[in-house]
C-alpha cells in the first residue's frame, strides 16, 4: 500500500513537471510569435514612413528644383544605406531637346549636355555637387562651384541681369579693362570683375547659372515608380519633363 502511494506521488510529480514544461514551451512560443508580429509591424511602419518621403514626388507637375532635391536626397541615401544591405535607389529624368534648348540664353546648353537627354541621380550630383570650400581641391559640381565663387545671391543676380551683362561684354570701342570697369560700376559684387576672370568669363558663368535657374522652373510628370519585391521600399522613380513654367 505504501509503495502504491509512493508510485502515485511520483507519477503526479512527473505529470506536474510535464504540464509546467508544456506551459513554458507554449508561453515561449506565444512570446516569440508576439515578438515576430511586433517586428513585422515595425518593419511595415518603417517601410510606410520611408515610402512616404518619396511618394510626395509621385505625381505630375513636379518642379525642376524638386527633382534636384529628390536626386540629392537619393544620392545621400545611397551613400549611407547601401552599406547596411539596402538596395541602391535610382531616379531618372528625361528632358527633350526641344525643351532643353529653351533653357539657354544663347541656344547652347552648358549644363544639360547629354545627347541621350536622360539623367540619373549620379548626373545631378556631378552638376550641382558641393561647394569647393567643402570639397577642397576637388570640383564640387558646376553650379556649386559658381555659388562658391560668387555667392548664391550674386549668382542669381548674374542670371537675372544676363542681358545687360551681355551688352557690357559687347560694347564696341571699349577695351576689356574698360568693360570690366563698367561692370564694377554697375554691379557691386564682393570682388572686381578682373578677379572673377573678366567680363567675358562672368558672362559665361552667367549663361551657365541662367540655364540652372531655368531648369528649376521646368515641370516634370512622374512616369514610373518601382518597389523592392522583398522589402516593399521604393527603389526607382522616373520622370519626364513637360515644359517650362513661370
Amino acid at each position: 500500500m505504501e509503495n502504491a502511494s509512493k508510485a502515485l506521488i511520483m507519477a503526479g510529480g512527473i505529470l506536474i513537471t510535464i504540464i509546467v514544461i508544456g506551459a513554458f514551451i507554449l508561453a515561449m512560443r506565444e512570446v516569440s510569435d508576439f515578438q515576430n508580429t511586433r517586428h513585422g509591424a515595425e518593419l511595415e511602419q518603417q517601410t510606410l514612413e520611408f515610402n512616404n518621403l518619396y511618394e510626395s514626388y509621385n505625381h505630375n507637375r513636379i518642379r525642376g528644383n524638386e527633382i534636384i532635391s529628390l536626386m540629392n536626397r537619393i544620392v545621400d541615401y545611397n551613400n549611407r544605406k547601401t552599406a547596411e544591405g539596402y538596395k541602391k535607389m535610382q531616379v531618372e529624368f528625361t528632358i527633350p531637346q526641344s525643351i532643353r534648348s529653351r533653357l539657354t540664353f544663347d541656344g547652347t546648353n552648358r549644363l544639360l549636355t547629354k545627347a541621350s537627354n536622360t539623367y540619373t541621380e549620379d548626373d545631378i550630383d556631378d552638376i550641382v555637387g558641393l561647394p569647393t570650400s567643402i570639397t577642397g581641391d576637388i570640383s564640387g559640381g558646376a553650379i556649386r562651384d559658381l555659388e562658391d565663387k560668387y555667392g548664391q545671391a550674386y549668382c542669381n543676380q548674374l542670371s537675372s541681369e544676363i542681358s545687360n551683362i551681355s551688352d557690357i561684354n559687347n560694347l564696341s570701342g571699349r577695351t576689356t579693362a574698360q568693360k570690366n570697369t563698367e561692370f564694377d560700376n554697375r554691379y557691386r559684387f564682393p570682388k572686381s570683375a578682373s578677379s572673377y576672370g573678366g567680363i567675358s568669363q562672368i558672362l559665361e558663368d552667367a549663361k551657365l547659372y541662367y540655364e540652372y535657374v531655368q531648369f528649376k522652373r521646368t515641370y516634370f510628370n512622374c512616369t514610373g515608380t518601382e518597389y523592392d519585391d522583398d522589402t516593399g521600399r521604393i527603389i526607382k522613380m522616373e520622370f519626364e519633363c513637360t515644359g517650362i513654367g513661370v
